[in-house]
């Protein structure tokens, strides 16, 4: 019974939307996309080995139906090539860029640093600088940067480990920090939430106020739920739960959520395995994050999360997951309107069930189209994208 309603469920998904290729400039052995959008332009960039044998971090703008010629932003043998701590190179409003990577620390073994590079014109680097000003041997990484509503401004928000550091016992834990940039230097740190999961990524958007940032909260009892803060005028807000989940549990579930933002319209989505149910979640908000809608349940009952979101022109959002079948992952996205009727999941992709799969990516396009990156792994890894268009 459960292999036919498996077939079911393929058969569904594979007639329920478009698919077309869109494969872009990244060569054998990329890895960690990420997909970032602003004042209508898309930038995907990624992690490959470059001729010199070292990882480095590449990417290319949206064209057309297409993509724009490679560049690269650094080269570094030290760079965290990671399936999970992914750099990112993100469009800023002024016509910029902004773009983090980690780098391992000499002889440790866990300690990272963040780094930041900005250019006008996406060829040219400004020397990289870090965000945060402690210098322990600790870990700095699962950044999201934000840009602001206009300029070269952008926040970036990221999880710190100074506390374990400096603590007598290590128990200071991972804590979530924040800091803004006017595209020159970096404002004093800022301490958003002083115990966080310390391997689930985090996920930011711009909302009319200011930036609203989703991460995995660690409360007592090693409760790990999804938590939001935002900024406004008068500065960060106290966090608060997206939703009751009861999440427990003394593992680190490598599953952070997301975070989408469209004007006042908000979602949210994320992977819970609270009740013993492994689950993929998406609420929205009318209100740019303060209030938000019953959660909707989005999975084929058997995810393995890795959950990101976007929003579409109606108000919709876009949800990907990667949909567990056996050692395979099914990359699937699926749309949910502003009235949280769900509509039927599309299978875009299968690639493997394993963390070296990482996060598959999505960005809205016009209409119901979306753009779905992930990481295809066989003998080797390749980044792909396809175009989307969604019932």
């Amino acid at each position: 019974m459960r292999a036919l309603s498996i077939a079911v469920l393929v058969l569904v998904t594979a007639c329920s939307g478009r698919l077309r290729s869109s494969d872009p400039p990244a060569g054998a052995g990329s890895l960690a996309p990420h997909l970032a959008g602003s004042g209508g332009r898309i930038v995907l960039s990624w992690v490959e080995t470059d001729a010199t044998g070292g990882p480095a971090l590449r990417f290319a703008t949206r064209e057309g139906d297409g993509w724009g010629q490679p560049r690269t932003v650094v080269r570094d043998r030290a760079l965290a090539a990671d399936a999970v701590d992914v750099p990112s190179v993100v469009p800023l409003a002024g016509g910029g860029f902004a773009a983090h990577w980690s780098v391992k620390r000499h002889e440790s073994t866990h300690a990272r640093d963040l780094l930041v590079a900005v250019s006008r014109d996406g060829s040219t680097w400004s020397a990289p600088s870090r965000p945060h000003r402690d210098d322990t041997d600790s870990e700095h990484g699962m950044a999201s940067i934000v840009p602001a509503a206009e300029g070269e401004g952008f926040s970036i928000v990221w999880l710190d480990g100074r506390a374990g550091e400096l603590t007598e016992d290590g128990r200071g834990g991972t804590a979530l920090y924040a800091s803004e940039s006017d595209g020159r230097q970096f404002s004093a740190e800022t301490l958003l939430d002083p115990r966080v999961c310390d391997c689930c990524k985090t996920s930011a958007a711009l909302a009319p106020s200011g930036p609203i940032v989703a991460y995995r909260d660690r409360a007592e009892g090693e409760r790990r739920d999804i938590s939001l803060v935002t900024r406004a005028s008068g500065g960060w807000s106290a966090p608060r739960a997206v939703h009751d989940d009861g999440w427990s549990l003394t593992a680190c579930p490598t599953n952070g959520p997301s975070v989408a933002a469209q004007g006042d319209r908000v979602a949210v989505a994320w992977f819970t395995g609270a009740r013993s149910t492994p689950s993929v979640w998406a609420a929205t908000s009318g209100d740019a994050g303060a209030t938000l809608s019953a959660p909707v349940r989005v999975d084929g009952g058997s995810p393995s999360g890795r959950v990101e979101v976007a929003m579409l022109d109606d108000g919709s959002a876009a949800v990907v997951w990667l949909e567990k079948l056996g050692e395979r992952g099914e990359v699937r996205v699926r749309r949910v309107a502003p009235d949280g009727v769900a509509a039927p999941p599309v299978t875009v992709a299968t690639t493997s069930a394993s963390r070296a799969s990482g996060y598959p990516r999505i960005a809205a396009l016009s209409g119901h189209r979306v753009l779905v990156a992930w990481t295809e792994i066989g003998t080797g890894s390749r980044v792909r994208v396809s175009v989307v268009e969604l019932s």
